[in-house]
């Protein structure tokens, strides 16, 4: 316009001067907060599981255990030696100087208590078909030692015909009040569990015997039916445990059972380290490894720091206990 002036027109974006904030700076900042608040969160957590977290109880069935040498624990009573899970093998091994007796359980078609390890009589009697299908009468006409071969003399089977039987749980609790055991329910049956809880406690011997399971409901079935009693971690609850023991973290756990039984090995992983064992006694967990037959291996893991070696050879395991207290 002639002789007047014109404002300059410019458009109008936020605030003059202000610096663009870079492409995704509002993501970092927001992932950063985030990691901020997990890790404040897994403090936090960390510092309630090292406040709460506490060794498991010092229970009678362990303190009552030799002390001053490793325990040997003749699984299923020496399997190499005796018919298994016979009373002929738990008398042999008691004799030799074994510390406890490990035996495994099923239940007659009655519902009672007997002592084998297999679901089905056919691999060490004359027998064939499930346990339970069997009443008691007729499993305890069969021939638990039908099958057993001396390692000296294989292929030859001498006791025979000799009225070796399985046994039901209350013959062996009977035949050996004193002695500790490790029993094992094969069954996951809670019904079974009970009624092994009950002759734990009609012999009152819930502080000579420590009760297992790979079954999880069975061992916290035996768990909360009688508090007193002694059980071993299972499989899920010992996991957690040997990933701690890798990560120097096992005083974070607070064990639910008074054991560790486990193999030397898990597939590729190996299981007794010094770590886990160093981890287990800053619990108080008992650690008994299964199932060692090697003289050589037993050294080994005595050496290591096992407590306990769980069997078929107890005459093997005795010599090596006593080399190494």
């Amino acid at each position: 316009m002639p002789g007047g002036s014109r404002a300059e027109s410019h458009p109008r974006h936020g605030h003059e001067g202000a610096i663009a904030e870079p492409e995704g700076a509002g993501v970092k900042r927001f992932f950063y907060g985030l990691l901020v608040i997990l890790l404040a969160i897994g403090a936090g957590a960390y510092g309630a599981l090292w406040l709460t977290a506490a060794p498991v109880r010092n229970h009678p069935f362990v303190t009552a255990l030799p002390q001053d040498r490793p325990v040997v624990i003749a699984h299923r009573g020496g399997a190499d030696l005796w018919p298994e899970n016979t009373l002929t093998a738990f008398r042999g091994a008691v004799a030799l100087g074994a510390d406890v007796l490990e035996m495994d359980v099923h239940q007659s078609a009655e519902g009672i208590p007997v002592v084998i390890h297999d679901w089905t009589v056919d691999r060490t009697t004359n027998g064939s078909g499930p346990v339970p299908s069997f009443a008691l009468e007729e499993l305890q006409e069969l021939d638990a030692a039908f099958h057993f071969s001396p390692l000296d003399d294989p292929g030859t089977y001498p006791m025979r015909g000799r009225e070796v039987v399985i046994p039901t749980l209350r013959e062996v609790f009977d035949a050996f009040p004193e002695t500790p055991m490790i029993v094992e329910v094969k069954e996951n049956d809670l019904g079974l569990a009970d009624r092994v809880v009950a002759l734990v406690q009609e012999f009152n011997r819930s502080d000579r015997t420590m009760l297992a399971s790979f079954h999880q409901p069975v061992l916290d079935r035996f768990r909360s039916s009688d508090a007193r009693l002694a059980t071993h971690l299972s499989e899920r609850e010992a996991t957690p445990f040997l990933i701690a023991s890798w990560l120097f973290s096992g005083h974070l756990f607070s064990p639910a059972g008074e054991a560790l039984l486990v193999p030397t090995r898990r597939g590729i992983l190996p299981v007794t380290t010094g770590r886990l064992l160093r981890a287990a006694e800053g619990r108080n967990l008992f650690v008994a490894a299964w199932t060692i037959n090697d003289a050589e291996e037993m050294k080994r893991l005595l050496a290591r720091g096992v407590r306990g070696l769980i069997t078929d050879r107890p005459d093997l395991a005795v010599s090596a206990a006593m080399d190494a207290r």
